[in-house]
């Protein structure tokens, strides 16, 4: 890998970024405060300014890349919350996101350590607020239907793991697909049944 000139302006954030790099050039066994630092081009000890060990770096790496992700979707609900077209540019904002920026993805849900919780017991700590924030606007959208809450809960989960797989399609470098993701996002997502009940398409 080859080294890059900084000018060190947030070292915090320099250090995670390219803790994400390297974990998905090498792998999560390989990253180490000392290679990381060596990567930016700063002293051994800078790091410790910022983390207290690799296990501080790789938390502050996960939540660096959820906040930017929360606050796409937070975005989403800003001017979509509870109309139809919700699911719809969610889902795009979800497949958007880390199409954008893949190895957030493979870092994220491969090799992160977040946990979803897909039981249906309201907002907790140990949530992961992404899917704590879609749960509760997919509740919305769900409320004026006759469905149990199991059905309610079932489609959540459906829905999600649709979103979550396209997501996945798009950010794998050995799939092959002739279509642009973000031209045919929306189509895709328009397939899934709950569509037609509680979205635009």
């Amino acid at each position: 890998m080859k080294h890059t000139a900084y000018h060190h302006k947030n070292l915090r954030i320099e250090l995670i970024e390219k803790g994400i790099e390297l974990v998905e050039e090498y792998g999560m066994q390989q990253l180490s405060l000392r290679k990381v630092a060596q990567e930016c081009n700063v002293s051994h000890a800078a790091p410790y300014s910022h983390f207290k060990n690799k296990d501080d770096l790789i938390l502050a790496m996960q939540s660096y890349i959820t906040d930017q992700f929360t606050e796409r979707l937070q975005d989403v609900i800003a001017k979509h919350s509870g109309k139809p077209e919700f699911l719809m540019e969610f889902g795009k904002a979800y497949v958007l996101f880390f199409l954008q920026n893949p190895h957030y993805f493979s870092f994220l849900f491969t090799k992160g350590k977040m946990q979803i919780n897909l039981d249906n017991q309201g907002e907790s700590d140990e949530d992961y607020k992404p899917f704590s924030i879609y749960r509760e606007q997919v509740m919305k959208l769900l409320a004026p239907l006759e469905l149990s809450e199991e059905k309610k809960q079932d489609y959540i989960i459906a829905l999600f793991a649709y979103i979550h797989g396209l997501t996945s399609l798009a950010t794998l470098q050995n799939v092959r697909y002739a279509s642009d993701w973000e031209e045919k996002i929306e189509d895709l997502i328009c397939t899934f049944p709950v569509g037609n009940e509680v979205t635009s398409c």
